[in-house]
């Protein structure tokens, strides 16, 4: 009689866990990906090679100023000094080559003027708004723009000038130092000596004993 036990096929056991070569490869690099984390977090890094700041070409502050000052006529040795020293180099190059190409002022004037205020932007604009929109006889463009940065407030200044401009038969350079400084303007303008300041009064030094 057939055994029925025989002829059944017996099942293979399963093989222990890490006996399979892709299991004992699978934990050897796991171990190794764990022990080259742990290296990475002991060794310091250094905050030049941790983080990459790329500008671009085109962004480059200092590049624009350079190509900004150059295209005004400033050599380039100037030029580089300038930008060098800036804190906001777009702004100077920005003023000089504004008013290099608005007015008769050569680059080189402009930047020794933008490098020497607060407020670069306001300058420029100040030296173009009062050579294009003075209605009364212009003044020398070096005139506006020493005008313009000797003023503290340039955009203030130049609306002084221009609106003055409008109303009153005035040169310009005579407006320019009206709103430069109004109180000694108004007694050239009348013939009469300008008002001095009171002298504080000393008291007499103390006798010696």
């Amino acid at each position: 009689m057939h055994n029925r036990n025989f002829s059944r096929t017996s099942s293979p056991k399963p093989a222990p866990t890490g006996s399979s070569p892709t299991a004992r490869w699978i934990l050897a690099l796991g171990t190794q990906l764990a022990a080259l984390g742990l290296l990475a977090t002991a060794l310091p890094i250094s905050p030049a090679s941790a983080i990459t700041i790329r500008i671009p070409r085109s962004r480059n502050p200092y590049r624009v100023c350079a190509l900004e000052l150059i295209d005004a006529g400033v050599g380039a040795e100037a030029a580089a000094a300038a930008c060098a020293d800036a804190l906001r180099p777009r702004d100077i190059s920005r003023c000089a080559l504004q008013i290099n190409r608005k007015t008769n002022i050569s680059g080189v004037e402009a930047l020794s003027s933008c490098r020497r205020v607060r407020r670069p932007k306001e300058l420029a604009s100040c030296v173009v708004n009062i050579n294009g929109k003075s209605r009364t006889q212009p003044a020398a463009p070096l005139v506006v723009l020493d005008g313009c940065r000797r003023s503290l407030l340039p955009q203030q200044f130049a609306e002084c000038v221009v609106g003055l401009s409008g109303r009153l038969d005035f040169p310009t350079d005579r407006l320019i130092a009206t709103c430069l400084d109004p109180s000694d303007s108004v007694s050239q303008f009348d013939g009469r000596p300008a008002p001095t300041p009171p002298v504080e009064l000393i008291p007499p030094p103390l006798p010696l004993n």
